[in-house]
């Protein structure tokens, strides 16, 4: 069945888009229509198209790459939006980056905002690369944003390919000792009880709760999927409400390793959208509220809606960050210094790189103390259950026959 891309107006006369299948497109139009919408544009999109759109395959983190990296460098050298989108698209030898390419530039032709358009590929472009460009575009530094994110996106490719490369032994040795453990208590730890009840031999404390535990397993694994998958269902449906997203944004910068990663990211990003805006000159208080939305984490885009509320009123920006334990102390006397020298653009540029080379380490670190971690994990726990195996049967010498 084909599939189209639509735009049209509900009830209220707010412009909504997306995509649907239909035999036709006058069969979408009356099915838009029964459903209270009134269609503007109706366009059936090429096979391939639709398969990477509709059905959620997302490019290649490498695809996104070259996407950023080619629009950025024509749009600086003074090539427009539209012919840019047809060039990247002209030079890619994939065929799924040309049909979304060719679906946004179809989008700029019809006088929509890049950001618009990115906007109905959001399985592609996340919701921070779209407020980005939105950013650029409401700033007029389009090519200077875009090449922020080229150098967010290579930066990332080279965390995660650290990640995956250094993570692949550590992953081996978890799956192998947790089938090892798994082996033991589903088939040696029961028969080692049966022996020992067959005996009437006391066993002793470890092995008591290793193989209660483990009948514990075979008997109730049901429930505790079923149990597993209800607080995973439950905690999803929380964290989608306003109230509970506010929670876990906050539980999630307390917690003891992550948090402090977490918070670095998330300065990151704002200092580095608002030193490239205010270098760009944007003023200072149209710049942080620009910046404040590619902050992702609510309980820090509060700190930064209250910072722009001070700002408008006339304050500081260093003395409104002093004020709230959400901006570490170097960098609120950083954004001083930039205050009284003028510079202030070029000092959050430095806060970020900072920042992300901060975040770049502390991840090598950690990581790097996955590994032996897990051998010691799954060494104590092997070892624990033969420990307790091997105690039962020293323990057999001491029956009276």
């Amino acid at each position: 069945m084909p599939a189209f891309v639509y735009e049209a107006l509900d009830a209220k006369g707010n412009r909504i888009s997306g995509t649907d299948q239909a035999e036709s497109q006058d069969l979408l139009i009356s099915s838009l229509i029964s459903q209270g919408l009134q269609p503007i544009r109706v366009r059936r999109l090429r096979r391939l198209q639709t398969f990477f759109s509709s059905q959620g395959t997302k490019f290649s983190h490498e695809d996104l790459l070259y996407f950023t990296r080619e629009l950025a460098d024509l749009l600086e050298a003074g090539v427009s939006l539209e012919r840019s989108l047809a060039i990247v698209a002209d030079a890619s030898d994939k065929e799924n980056v040309r049909s979304v390419i060719d679906a946004v530039k179809h989008d700029i032709h019809q006088g929509r905002r890049l950001s618009e358009a990115l906007s109905g590929f959001q399985n592609i472009f996340n919701p921070l690369y779209i407020n980005m460009v939105r950013v650029g575009e409401m700033g007029g530094v389009l090519p200077a944003v875009l090449k922020r994110l080229d150098d967010f996106l290579e930066r990332s490719r080279h965390i995660r390919n650290f990640i995956i490369s250094t993570s692949i032994y550590p992953s081996i040795l978890a799956l192998v000792g947790i089938f090892s453990v798994v082996v033991l208590v589903t088939f040696v730890v029961p028969k080692f009880g049966q022996i020992f009840e067959d005996l009437n031999q006391p066993m002793p404390v470890l092995t008591r709760i290793i193989v209660g535990a483990s009948q514990f397993l075979r008997t109730w694994w049901w429930l505790i999927l079923l149990s597993l998958a209800g607080i995973t269902a439950g905690f999803c449906i929380l964290i989608k409400t306003p109230e509970g997203s506010r929670w876990w944004d906050r539980i999630k910068l307390r917690l003891p390793v992550a948090g402090p990663m977490l918070l670095r990211i998330e300065l990151g990003r704002l200092c580095r959208t608002l030193g490239t805006l205010l270098e760009s000159g944007v003023p200072i208080l149209k710049g942080i509220s620009l910046a404040s939305e590619v902050v992702s984490n609510r309980v820090i885009r509060e700190a930064v809606s209250d910072l722009y509320r001070g700002v408008r009123q006339g304050k500081s920006l260093s003395q409104l960050m002093k004020r709230t334990s959400i901006f570490p102390s170097l960098m609120v006397h950083l954004v001083a210094i930039g205050e009284e020298t003028g510079g202030m653009g070029v000092m959050l540029l430095k806060i970020a790189e900072d920042l992300e080379e901060k975040v770049q380490n502390d991840t090598k670190m950690y990581l790097s103390m996955v590994e032996p971690l897990t051998i010691i994990l799954m060494g104590l726990i092997i070892g624990g259950i033969i420990l307790s195996m091997l105690m039962a049967i020293f323990g057999i010498n001491d029956v009276s026959f």
